[in-house]
């Protein structure tokens, strides 16, 4: 591959074409890794926190601890297109500690009243 991707979910280095994610019409889409994106659809719909959490196996993989690996998604992960909610204007303003939303549902719209 000559660009580098960056998934938009996992933050991780997309390196082979074979990793990148695929649309409901099998076409690629850039920005998503097939280990989060495939077929038009995420193959987990959970709120950025159990995102986390379930990621955490991964740590030692890739030479973190657990605490570590944890600091860095909460970091990282609310810059990313999945997780960057702007429901709120906290959400908005970059990362809402608070926010459970998933990729299909948004749990902290501002109520309108």
């Amino acid at each position: 591959m000559s660009q580098n991707l960056i998934c938009q979910s996992c933050s991780m280095e997309v390196k082979e074409e074979s990793h990148i994610g695929t649309n409901l019409d099998g076409s690629k889409n850039l920005d998503y890794c097939v280990f989060c994106y495939k077929d038009g659809a995420f193959l987990q719909d959970v709120s950025m926190e159990e995102f986390i959490e379930s990621s955490l196996q991964f740590a030692a993989e890739i030479g973190m601890s657990r605490e570590k690996m944890r600091a860095y998604c909460k970091t990282t992960l609310p810059t990313l297109k999945r997780w960057h909610c702007t429901c709120t204007q906290a959400c908005a303003s970059g990362y809402n500690p608070d926010c459970t939303c998933t990729s299909s549902e948004c749990h902290c719209r501002e109520s309108d009243g």
